[in-house]
């Protein structure tokens, strides 16, 4: 089971985000069955209930002991970069990216909408922060623009708000109100004239004949603003409270007949329910969103005229509603940022080099499935060395994006790959020699010098009695050998071949020959033969918990120092790669 920890303005009222964790629980829930997700919330009691998902406090700590347990830690969806509304907000959510990567869990910025970033302290702790993402989506391009403007040297993908995949839950607030029903979402903000929207809800109410009603989007402050204005009217103005579910806010909106909107998801949830909307900009994500379904420029919150915005309202209405707004293509990339997250638990890709993210258990059921199909695979077990070598040699570099898995076999992996554990090839020819037995799957075994792979076959037979290895043969043979070893592999028909003709040319030697012998899963072992026979001494069980077996093998074999050296360059690569040199 894959755990997920998302971190945003969760459990403080404010429908927008609201609406975002709800789409985004949803969808990750569709695309990744079984996933365990926690939300840190400033009510978590609340958020449990209501997306019936476990929920912790937004404290440091509590969030930091979280990670531990986490294979994905999303920063999720809304304005969470920027230094406009608050500097502490910033530092709070660049502080928990920067835990994640201390703490060596995958990150992934979730859809946001990021700025403004004015400060110069702003942006370096943006960039430091968001540097080291796995991966990164933002809701639209401006945001984009300013995260490569601040020093971002990563792949930035655009996709949309998830709030857009919401669903409405049908409930009714608006029983008693005469038709035609419009409603006001707005919020206050620096040069917000009150009276003149005063003067514009009075003139729709008596012109029209129209019934007014407010929806605050964040009770704590728009139902304020709301009364404000209400207080100013001469007509009477309906505020409408109560409603704690985004879906059903979004059902609410979509029985109106025009909507004055300023708060950026309540014109999103318009666009949705086909509500006709006439919007007021306080930021350039209104502007973002509008231009993105084609909607002419929205008037300034600090250039409001009562006049403009009647007329407006007037055209909306006359016009009539069910309107049909172009948002399918934004409702397509917002489902993006779930695959994405879906991709990210299940694969990583470092140095142009896709692998895939999996512990013991879940690489030993593909496998097994791979047996089912019948049709061959290559099973890399993989190391920093691989991949520094990929880098020089193209066609090595080739087998390995081809390979149908690759499981991380190194310590440097698990660094680079942000895992919480490694998948070591001599582990994994156990597991496989103990499925063997009761599924009776046929094995055969080639690799290092002569007689040492019929002493690792006889050791793996005494260990699991009854498996059955149908060949073992030595790595060291000619040309002519070779074609006769082939036809002799493609002959017995193994389920399972194990190549341990040392690092890089087993695989390529396997690719070549991969379709000719038609064995299911063709696995490089490396020098795992050595070990099972007791020609090479493996590390003892708490160096290998410790990450050091590198090391180990290194004092037993001193010779291996070119190899090592890979280690400390693998290392350099990487990080210059994330843009952090």
């Amino acid at each position: 089971m894959k755990k997920v920890l998302i971190s945003g303005y969760y459990g403080f009222g404010n429908i927008g985000d609201e609406a975002i964790l709800s789409a985004m629980v949803a969808l990750l829930r569709a695309e990744i069955p079984g996933i365990e997700i926690t939300v840190a919330s400033s009510n978590p009691r609340e958020t449990e209930e209501r997306y019936r998902i476990r929920a912790i406090p937004r404290s440091i700590n509590a969030i930091r002991r979280a990670m531990k347990t986490s294979d994905l830690f999303i920063s999720g969806g809304g304005g969470l970069l920027q230094d406009v509304t608050s500097m502490q907000s910033l530092v709070y959510y660049c502080l928990l990216l920067l835990i994640a990567r201390a703490e060596r869990v995958p990150v992934m910025i979730y859809g946001q909408g990021v700025g403004p970033v004015r400060r110069f302290l702003s942006k370096l702790l943006v960039r430091l922060a968001v540097s080291g993402a796995n991966v990164i989506t933002v809701r639209d391009r401006s945001s984009k623009k300013i995260l490569e403007d601040i020093g971002v040297r990563r792949d930035i993908i655009v996709t949309s708000d998830p709030a857009l995949l919401l669903r409405p839950m049908h409930v009714s607030r608006l029983d008693g109100l005469q038709r035609p029903i419009v409603g006001l979402a707005l919020r206050d903000w620096r040069g917000f004239n009150l009276d003149s929207i005063a003067r514009a809800a009075d003139e729709i109410s008596s012109r029209v004949g129209a019934s007014v009603a407010f929806i605050p989007f964040h009770p704590k402050r728009d139902y304020l603003v709301a009364e404000r204005i209400a207080a100013r009217m001469k007509e009477h103005a309906h505020i409408i409270n109560g409603i704690d579910l985004p879906s059903e806010v979004l059902s609410v909106i979509g029985e109106m007949d025009a909507l004055v909107g300023m708060r950026l998801h309540s014109i999103i949830f318009a666009c949705l329910q086909g509500t006709p909307f006439f919007p007021i900009a306080y930021d350039s994500k209104i502007e973002e969103f509008l231009a993105a379904i084609g909607v002419s420029k929205p008037i300034s919150c600090r250039d409001i005229r009562a006049e403009e915005i009647v007329a407006g309202v007037e055209n909306l209405l006359s016009l009539g509603g069910g309107w049909g707004y172009p948002i399918e293509g934004l409702r397509i990339r917002a489902k993006q940022n779930a695959i994405l997250a879906k991709q990210l638990l299940k694969e990583r890709q470092i140095l142009g080099i896709r692998f895939d993210a999996l512990e013991m258990d879940e690489a030993i059921g593909i496998i097994e499935d791979y047996i089912k199909e019948r049709t061959p695979h290559l099973v890399v077990t993989l190391n920093a060395e691989m991949m520094v070598m990929a880098q020089k040699d193209q066609g090595f570099r080739s087998v390995l994006n081809e390979a149908s898995l690759l499981v991380p076999d190194s310590i440097g992996i698990v660094w680079a790959g942000k895992l919480r554990t490694r998948v070591p090839g001599i582990d994994m020819i156990d597991e496989l020699a103990k499925k063997s037995v009761y599924r009776e799957y046929r094995i055969f075994m080639i690799g290092s010098k002569e007689g040492v792979a019929e002493k690792a076959a006889a050791e793996l037979t005494r260990r699991y009695p009854g498996l059955k290895i149908i060949g073992a043969r030595s790595g060291y043979f000619s040309k002519e050998d070779e074609a006769q070893l082939v036809e002799e592999i493609r002959e017995a028909s193994p389920d399972i071949l194990f190549v341990g003709l040392g690092m890089g040319k087993q695989e390529k030697w396997i690719a070549q020959y991969l379709d000719f012998l038609g064995v299911p899963v063709c696995l490089g072992v490396g020098g795992s033969f050595d070990v099972i026979a007791g020609e090479v001494k493996r590390a003892p069980i708490w160096i290998r918990h410790a990450g050091l077996e590198w090391l180990y093998r290194f004092i037993q074999q001193p010779t291996r120092l070119k190899r090592m050296l890979a280690l400390p360059k693998f290392v350099y690569m990487v990080v210059r790669e994330r843009g952090l040199m």
